[in-house]
């Protein structure tokens, strides 16, 4: 350990020491438009520009072939233009008109945008949430080609305890608690191979908007984070292609104009390979997933296999309107075979698919009123059989189904009142309807061991208002939420007060509350493929109690020389939980108890920026707890998930056209129940596994052809280390035969870490 930390040092004093000398880059341009040019000057020096389109973009430059300082480029711009270019500090600029020179200060001062680049390229941060690019993020510890869900676990708060990408833990809440949208349709099953891996294709033109704290009232159905994915509503100029291959899948992303300005074309694939081919880096996630399976062995014949498809056509008549049309379908196959006896064969299938499409019109009537339309309709279906087949013509069967459907319209409604006030409001009309079965037969006879089907539609209206008042602002907003099935509603105000103490130092207090009417629960007759024992179900008010939760935060963002520390603590209470939802099963008790529960904790990020490094550390201290009636004599106990201490820091270092980033993660380990010979629970998250740790690192090479066209070829290593740990101790039921749902039977099975797993990938842009 002390020699990876001398390493890690080491590399942070030599990339300091490297980052003081002065830069010189070659340029040449002849009549190029100043935007392009300041795009390139930020891909070189690592800066940033800020301006306006409707006063950089008709204006030209012309530059001899040479090496340039940025110093050069920049006054070279203000002698052949009539722009200012305005030092803000060391990674920042703006650019505007001459004769606004003496405003500029302050106009920048009242952007919404707080923090323009947090962690890395292409990742940033506003008053109310995180915007994420990732076509734009640079080299991440880790992550291979910028993996959506995975590239969120390097901010502080969020936690994935189980080591998959789709399962994110944030702020206490558990994964079916986040809300992910991609061009409004709802995404129920985000990841493939069992959630290791995002199943939203990164490489997709598209925006990240991420919010765990004080929401816009517009968005609700979950009670933990929104992640809103929108792909780009541009058109193209130009015919465009960008496609990748790394160790488990190929991918591919086009973008054409079909009519020039008015009509554009996006369309995306991704497919695995690993049906064909089974390298390293699917096989030791196939080890971490298939942990307690039979499933050991994939070859031709027994196969796991992948797929994600996207579309968007864009359609812009006039500069006012915008109409786009977005359909998305993502896939998950399983079957294998296998010789359980010499007079017997089983067979299980799994097929998890998450499919819908969404209709998004944008109308400005004047420079002061918008409306949003949205149309979404989305469908997640999981199918899972275990097939057992006899010599003698005789079998038995267990088969799981579940299926959610969503579907809804919402009108969303914006007016500037000043230039610094605005108010939002709108309506939404929102649709569920959920079912599931749980079904064991045989050749003679089927036994339903639990079918419900159940529905609701959801009315919503809400109001959002911003206001700034010299160094404050204020955004209180409310949504109303009314289920008519179960005639239920609430209420949920929202507010986020921010003050700009200094040029330096902003506070911020937010408040907010939401609600969710589904959710996840463990199923109450598990299988032996205990990979999908969860079913998504909708609330009754009854058994399954509506979610709510309010969260307090309050924090502080400091910002000076690249400096950067953002500290922010919150406290979120939430009730409508179950013993179901948690999966507390025993022996004897297999009824639903209702609870509720808190988190309190703080998110701390220090960052120092240079222009050609960047290096952070954040630490997040979470205390979560859980209450339920007759479980625990009534007493509070530590959450499944909850993981007090979490500690990271990472390194992002780019040489000319190379790139590394390098990453230590650690973090206290999870608690766990104990059980005793008869199933029966006899404390309840009491225990605490070791802490956990892990050493990632990353790097890239990119560099362009005479043409034009991009190359980037990257390697990644999860795990160097190679460090083998229990990340949880789970009770699971035995399911053999029937006589097993009569008379449970259960055992402690121990999890571990995933080992180390290289990746490589290449990609390509036309």
């Amino acid at each position: 350990m002390k020699k990876i930390m001398l390493f890690f040092f080491l590399l942070l004093w030599i990339s300091f020491s490297h980052a003081q000398q002065k830069e010189k880059y070659l340029f040449t341009y002849t009549n190029t438009k100043i935007t392009k040019v300041l795009s390139d000057i930020e891909k070189a020096f690592d800066v940033k520009y800020s301006y306006a389109d409707s006063i950089v973009g008709s204006q030209k430059i012309t530059l001899p072939k040479k090496q340039y300082f940025l110093t050069e480029i920049n006054a070279e711009i203000e002698n052949q233009s009539s722009l200012q270019v305005v030092k803000i500090n060391d990674r920042f600029y703006s650019v505007a008109k001459a004769e606004t020179k003496e405003t500029i200060d302050k106009i920048y001062a009242l952007k919404e945008v707080i923090v323009e680049e947090f962690l890395a390229k292409g990742i940033k941060k506003t008053d109310q949430n995180y915007i994420l690019y990732p076509q734009k993020i640079a080299t991440l510890p880790g992550v291979t080609d910028a993996d959506i869900l995975l590239s969120f676990q390097q901010l502080p708060g969020v936690k994935s305890p189980n080591e998959t990408a789709a399962g994110l833990h944030i702020r206490g809440g558990t994964s079916d608690q986040n809300l992910i949208l991609l061009d409004g349709i709802r995404l129920y099953h985000p990841g493939h191979l069992f959630g290791m891996i995002s199943s939203i294709n990164p490489n997709v033109e598209q925006t990240v908007n991420y919010y765990n704290k004080a929401v816009n009232p517009k968005f609700g159905e979950r009670v933990s984070s929104i992640i809103d994915i929108k792909s780009t509503d541009k058109i193209a100029d130009k015919t465009k292609v960008n496609a990748g291959i790394n160790a488990l899948n190929a991918d591919a992303y086009f973008q054409t104009p079909l009519y020039k300005d008015i009509i554009g074309l996006q369309v995306s694939g991704r497919k695995s390979y690993t049906e064909w081919l089974q390298l390293p880096t699917f096989n030791q996630l196939e080890n971490k997933v298939f942990q307690h399976t039979n499933f050991n062995n994939f070859d031709n014949d027994n196969q796991f296999q992948f797929y994600d498809f996207s579309t968007k056509l864009n359609f812009k008549p006039n500069d006012k309107t915008a109409i786009s049309v977005t359909g998305l379908v993502i896939n998950n196959d399983l079957d294998y075979k296998s010789v359980v006896k010499t007079d017997s064969l089983s067979n299980q299938k799994m097929n998890i698919k998450n499919y819908g499409f969404g209709l998004n019109w944008s109308q400005k009537y004047s420079s002061k009123f918008t409306q949003q339309l949205q149309l979404f309709y989305s469908v997640y279906n999981f199918e899972y059989e275990k097939r057992q087949e006899y010599q003698t013509n005789k079998f038995e069967a267990f088969k799981k189904l579940n299926r959610v459907v969503d579907s809804g319209i919402t009108s969303d409604f914006g007016y500037n009142i000043a230039e610094k006030s605005n108010i939002e409001f709108g309506y939404q009309f929102l649709g569920n309807d959920i079912s599931h079965l749980l079904n064991s037969y045989n050749q003679d006879v089927a036994i339903d061991l639990n079918l419900k089907h159940r529905y609701n539609v959801t009315q919503v209206g809400y109001v959002f208002f911003r206001q700034d008042i010299g160094r404050w602002s204020f955004q209180p907003g409310l949504r109303y939420n009314y289920y008519s099935k179960i005639k239920a509603n609430s209420f949920e105000p929202r507010i986020l007060v921010q003050n700009k103490l200094s040029e330096t130092l902003i506070c911020q207090v937010s408040y907010e509350r939401r609600s969710q009417i589904l959710s996840q629960v463990r199923e109450n007759a598990a299988n032996d493929l205990s990979l999908e024992n969860y079913v998504w179900i909708l609330s009754d008010n009854e058994k399954y109690p509506v979610q709510k939760a309010n969260q307090f935060t309050a924090g502080i963002i400091y910002k000076s020389n690249g400096w950067l520390l953002d500290v922010d603590s919150y406290y979120k209470n939430i009730t409508g939980i179950t013993s179901f939802t948690l999966g507390f099963l025993s022996q004897n008790d297999a009824s639903i108890h209702h609870g509720k529960g808190f988190t309190k904790g703080v998110d701390v990020l220090l960052q120092k920026s240079m222009p050609t490094w960047r290096a952070w550390a954040t630490y997040t201290y979470q205390d979560s707890q859980n209450k339920f009636e007759d479980l625990n004599e009534g007493d509070y106990f530590q959450a499944n998930s909850s993981i007090k201490h979490s500690f990271n820091v990472a390194v992002n270092k780019k040489w000319n056209n190379y790139m590394l980033a390098l990453g230590w993660f650690w973090h206290s380990g999870k608690p766990y129940s104990n059980i005793d010979d008869s199933g029966q629970i006899t404390s309840y998250n009491s225990e605490t596994l070791p802490n956990y740790h892990r050493l990632d690192v990353s790097g890239s090479y990119e560099f362009k052809n005479k043409r034009g066209h991009t190359y980037k070829i990257g390697i990644s290593v999860y795990n160097l280390y190679n460090r083998n740990e229990i990340i949880s101790k789970e009770f699971e039921r035995k399911y053999s035969n029937l006589s097993d749902f009569a008379n449970p039977r259960y055992s402690m099975q121990n999890y571990y870490s995933l080992q180390i797993t290289p990746n490589v990938f290449l990609r390509v842009n036309l």
